[in-house]
Parts: C-alpha cells; structure tokens; sequence
C-alpha cells in the first residue's frame, strides 16, 4: 500500500552543515564551495535517478552557482543555509509517473515560497526495501530572484518558517498540498490506494508511530548486533501488527454481523421480493466485480466518449441499448467508429466528385485550363480548384481525426484492461464469499418456492375437487 512520509530538516552552519555539500551529494555531483574553497565530489556516487533545479519562474539554473549564491547570502556563523524536505514516492507508479508527481510538488513549492528547489530522486539502499524510492527536495531559505545578466541572486530570507507559531501552520500546509499532490497522482494513474497527511493519534488508529533507526544503528542491526533503537523498533512494529489484526477481526465480525441482520431481513420478504432480491445479490464473476473498484471505474470512463454503448460493461451482453435522457428518449448507442468512417467516406465521395468536376471542365477548355496554369486568372476554373482543394483539405482532415481517434480509443481500453487486471486478485478473494452468500439466499429462497408450489397444488386440488361434486 501507499505510505505517506513527509519530514522538513533544516541545515545550519552551527552544526557544521554546508548547502554545497548537501547539494553535491543529493545530486551525485562536483561542486566546489567558493566560500571555503572545499571540494565536495560525489560524481561517483549511485542511486541517483533524477536530479533537477526547480525556480520560481521555471528557468533553468546551474546547481554549483545556485548554492554558493545561498551561501554567500549568510553572514552568521549560525546561519541556516537550507531547508530540506524528504517525501516518499508511491511505489505503486511508474518512475516517470513519480517524476512528474516530485517535480510537479517542487514547482508549486517553488512558487508559493519564491525559493529555489533542488530536487533529487533516490533509490532503495542495495539492502533496503525495494519499495522505499524517496526524494529529497533542498530548499533556499531565501527567495531567489535574477539580476539583469539572468544569473541567480538571493533576495530576502522567508523568516516565518523559522518562527515556530508560523512554521508549523505552513509545514502543515505544506504536507496537505503533498497528500493532494500524490492522491492525484495515483487516481490518474488509476490507482485505488490514497495516503493520509494526518498522525495515527489524529486518525485515533491506536497505532504508534514508527521511529527511524539512522545509519549507526542500521549498520549494526544488520550485522546481527541489537540496538536499543531496534528493539523500540521492533516492539512498535508488533504493537502496530497487533493493532491492525484486532482491527481486521473487529471489521470481519461487523462484516457477518450486518449479513446475519440482512439474512434476517431476507426471511421476512415475500417469495417475489425476494426473487428479485436474489436477482441483485448474484455473484456475477471476478471480472463483473472488478468494476465496482473505483480505479476501474475511472478508467472505464473515457470510453463513453469513442462507444456510447459502453454505458454497460464489455462482458455483458449488449441489451438495453436504449439509453434515456433527461425529458428525451433516444438511441444513444450509435457505434461512434461507423460515423466516423462515414465521415472519412463522405469526405472522399466528396473529393472525388470535386476531382471529376474540375478535369471534366478542362478537358472541355484545354486552351483556357492551359492558360490558367500559366497564371492567367479564370474565375470558373478558379472557383473548381478552390472546391477540389476544400474537398481534399476536408477528407484529410477528417482521416486524421479517425486515425486519432483509433489510437485513443484503444489506448483506453488497454488502459482499462490495465485497471481490470489489477484488480482482479482482490475480486477473486471476494468471489467465493459472494457465492457463499448467494447460496444463503437460495436456501432461504428454495423453501419459500416450495411452499408456493404446494399451495398452488392444494388450490388446484381444491378447484378440482369442487367441480367434481357440482357435476354429481
């Protein structure tokens, strides 16, 4: 699943931190500190898959001259050079759907705050989790502007994120706009999973946060040397898990508790409610219960716009085609493929028409077409090229459109296969429950069908009976 990380850090001159430094070894880089004349040399550095500078206006700047700018812009011997925010990707998409969302963030970031935004995408340690792609977003204190050669410049130090009131309100803006940022993400990428900004105590989930090990106590835990920090580690880790399971059991027994209350209800129908009841609650198969996951659904969407009868799903059969609108009737399910290459044909009945006109009125004006052709103005000539040149303008535009309009109609559909795909595992879960469930109701179902069968018999027996006696 998604996990929502997002922690600001600060880099200050007191505790020995440097921007060039941090720049250099973020970005796998050679930059060399102009202030202290130290070289920082992290060219040979890996796991670095995409590093970039973000500014306000979206100009491109150099790296090397952007922080020793922000450095040379601070005077104090405790001075904080930087600020660093470091978020995690979903690893649910792609790497370029994570550059877009990290590049996109920083951009908003860049404007909202007037700072430059250096950017670095990092990949998992060699014996870390495989999922755990992060990016780290190294902020200018100060907002950055361009002198009249378009070289950087640091312009005025944005003070209220060093103010603790003020600080907190815009870091906690700031980690609403990265949740809004990463579940738009993930819902165009037809994802179902969605992050959450708050705490666990804000969501009262009775879990407790997770705390980070670091790098010392990292390196000894995985030389097998416990920690303090790794079992504190290990026994959130278990709390958490035990959680989760009470929560999974509290859920289930709800879950049969509301079907026990339905089954209930059930019973109490008459045999043609029930009927049409049982009609609803069919299990269907794993791919008519993939379209109710919402990333299907949102992927099945685009394709109202290419077959008006893909109201109704691909694996059903095609009835009900009379769709209604709102205070008019009407079919709306005309194949928009067909109008489309009737376009294309009409088009090209026309073109052919327009080419027979203007080669018939040549041939019967040879002397006039040839001097036409040599510049001499004929208006009536004039008139049919212009026509045939109208019709061929038309006819290649309308086959541009079919061909486009192919192409996206089967890049929805296999962007909708995509959806249906990945969400068939958890539609195979849910399909024996529903048979079993769909089972309930027909024991339920089937008794009441006797009954009315055995009624119906008395009835008739009845019926029978009383003509016989009239007729002795």
């Amino acid at each position: 699943m998604a996990i929502y990380h997002f922690q600001m850090k600060t880099l200050s001159r007191s505790e020995g931190r440097s921007a060039t430094a941090a720049a250099a070894y973020r970005a796998g880089q050679k930059i060399e500190d102009e202030r202290t004349g130290q070289t920082y040399d992290y060219s040979r550095r890996s796991g670095v898959l995409m590093a970039e500078v973000i500014t306000p206006g979206g100009q491109p700047v150099d790296r090397a001259q952007l922080w020793n700018v922000a450095e040379a812009a601070e005077k104090r011997c405790n001075s904080v050079v930087a600020r660093e925010f470091v978020v995690a990707l979903p690893h649910e998409l792609s790497q370029a759907q994570q550059t877009d969302l990290v590049k996109g963030y920083a951009q908003g970031l860049s404007e909202r705050t007037g700072w430059a935004v250096d950017v670095a995408i990092h990949a998992p340690g060699k014996e870390g989790d495989l999922r755990n792609l992060h990016a780290h977003l190294l902020c200018t204190t100060r907002t950055i502007e361009r002198d009249a050669a378009g070289c950087p410049v640091a312009g005025l130090k944005t003070r209220d994120w060093d103010v603790r009131s003020s600080g907190s309100i815009l870091l906690r803006s700031e980690r609403a706009e990265w949740e809004r940022c990463v579940n738009q993400s993930l819902e165009q990428a037809n994802r179902m999973e969605r992050v959450d900004c708050r705490s666990h105590a804000e969501k009262q989930t009775g879990l407790e946060p997770q705390i980070h090990l670091g790098p010392t106590a990292m390196a000894m835990e995985r030389k097998g040397i416990q920690t303090e920090r790794g079992e504190e580690h290990r026994r959130i880790a278990a709390h958490n898990a035990n959680v989760i399971e009470l929560e999974r059991v509290r859920a289930q027994k709800e879950k049969e508790a509301a079907w026990a209350k339905e089954l209930k209800r059930l019973e109490s129908l008459s045999l043609y409610d029930l009927e049409r009841e049982a009609k609803q609650h069919e299990p269907g198969t794993a791919r008519s219960i993939a379209f109710e996951n919402p990333a299907v659904q949102a992927a099945y969407e685009p394709l109202r716009r290419y077959d008006w009868y893909n109201r109704l799903p691909p694996d059903e059969a095609f009835a009900e085609r009379e769709l209604y609108e709102t205070g008019k009737r009407g079919w709306l399910n005309e194949d928009m493929l067909t109008k489309r290459n009737e376009a294309v044909n009409k088009a090209g009945t026309a073109l052919v028409w327009a080419k027979r006109d203007e080669q018939a009125w040549r041939e019967k004006h040879p002397v006039k077409a040839a001097l036409f052709d040599l510049g001499l103005p004929n208006s009536e000539l004039k008139a049919l090229t212009q026509a045939r040149e109208t019709a061929q303008t038309k006819h290649e535009n309308e086959e541009k459109a079919l061909a486009v309009f192919v192409q996206d109609r089967k890049d929805a559909k296999e962007k909708l296969e995509e959806a249906i795909q990945k969400a068939l595992p958890e539609a195979e879960r849910l399909l024996p429950e529903r048979q079993d469930r769909f089972a309930e109701i027909h024991a339920i179902l089937e008794p009441k069908r006797e009954q009315a069968r055995q009624r119906e018999l008395e009835r008739s027996q009845e019926r029978g009976g009383g003509g016989r006696s009239m007729g002795r």
